[in-house]
């Protein structure tokens, strides 16, 4: 009988964290535990805030039992690669054995000095380090560093098909715990910082409420990790007053930690997702929302464009625009104009039937070609070359 070969594969990172970093770390080593020719291990990398807590119960309790029973590694462990999953600064340190691809995001399209460890260019990155980042739009920051771009590798990010999909049974039970009944429901979802244009989305909301004024907004905050429901006060306090206590009346916030099933119950219950963004390295609500059959309004030119299509999404019309960073650092936005982010939301509600429609476009398109497994073969392809 013929002998496997199996890959030595070390993943750092955090597990039971309601992070975007955390969700894809483990999303990653579900599907590398179906595989019979990889030797994982596991590390746990310190929390980047003090404050933050794990919090069990994300996935399913048989997926929690499997992902902690990924070992970590042992002293005389040599990975063949290193994937480490740290956000803010990548890892750039050159691995004790084989390769190191560390995953990095950059929204705005720049590195800033305090996230490049000290190096002056992407010259001085050791050879036996990549990086891993889930868009073309994302990649350009690290190209600007100075890596070469066949160092920097795009891998997109996933959804689960066991959780992120249509079911009008499902969608219907979470309406009615709404409580939005036949409303036309828009929902958008995120730490609501400056970047996912909360401010825009907003505006947008009060002027749809003129017209369709039975309309509603769901808002779904990450309230453990930022202080996401502070920041939809202060957008609300900036707007008129009659405008606030429009929107007010017909808004729905959902601060909480929601297991991954009913993180897409959620995502289900909504007519529309809106997303006009200033700057995002991927923006993983959209494709999760699409796979649950929501069509989606979001920024053109971004890194949306890479996963979504002209039949599954609506995009509104944006320019690229200058952002200061720091001092002496200035990054890439994305400007939306309101006036047709308004537009693209009154013709949504005003054609559920055509907005449905799209949203049954945008499940199969994300089924397709985005599940976890599909995207980890990329990854692995990246890392080894093969490794299934």
């Amino acid at each position: 009988m013929a002998t496997i070969v199996r890959k030595r594969l070390l993943i750092e990172g955090w597990r039971h964290l309601a992070h975007s970093y955390a969700l894809v770390a483990q999303a990653h080593c579900l599907s590398l535990l179906k595989r019979t020719k990889m030797d994982l291990r596991f590390r746990e990398l310190p929390y980047f805030a003090s404050d933050w807590k794990p919090t069990p119960g994300l996935f399913a309790p048989g997926e929690e039992r499997a992902l902690d029973g990924i070992p970590a590694p042992e002293n005389e462990f040599e990975p063949d690669a290193t994937f480490t999953l740290r956000p803010e600064r990548p890892e750039f340190a050159a691995p004790r054995t084989g390769r190191r691809l560390a995953l990095a995001t950059a929204e705005y399209r720049v590195l800033l000095a305090e996230h490049r460890s000290g190096l002056r260019s992407g010259i001085d990155v050791p050879p036996t380090v990549d990086i891993v980042t889930p868009s073309h739009w994302s990649a350009l920051a690290f190209i600007r560093f100075g890596l070469a771009s066949e160092r920097v590798h795009v891998v997109p990010l996933g959804i689960d098909p066991a959780v992120h999909r249509i079911d009008p049974v499902l969608r219907l039970g979470m309406r009615q715990r709404l409580g939005v009944g036949e409303d036309f429901l828009f929902m958008s979802v995120g730490a609501m910082t400056w970047n996912k244009g909360l401010d825009l989305l907003l505006t947008a909301f009060g002027r749809i409420l003129e017209t369709h004024p039975t309309s509603r907004l769901l808002l779904k905050g990450a309230d453990a990790l930022y202080p996401s429901k502070t920041y939809v006060a202060e957008v609300m306090n900036d707007l008129p007053a009659q405008t606030r206590e429009a929107i007010a009346r017909r808004l729905i916030y959902v601060g909480g930690i929601l297991p991954a099933a009913k993180m897409g119950e959620l995502l289900r219950a909504a007519d529309c997702y809106v997303s006009p963004y200033r700057a995002e390295g991927f923006n993983m609500p959209v494709l999760e929302a699409a796979a649950c059959g929501v069509a989606s309004i979001c920024t053109a030119q971004g890194p949306t464009d890479e996963f979504t299509d002209e039949y599954s999404a609506m995009r509104i019309r944006s320019s690229i625009g200058a952002q200061p960073l720091s001092p002496t650092e200035t990054g890439d936005v994305l400007v939306p104009d309101v006036d047709h982010l308004i537009a693209l939301m009154r013709e949504a509600c005003e054609n559920p039937a055509a907005t449905r429609a799209r949203g049954v476009l945008a499940s199969r398109h994300a089924h397709q070609r985005f599940t976890w497994d599909r995207v980890t073969d990329l990854l692995v392809e990246r890392m080894f070359g093969d490794g299934r």
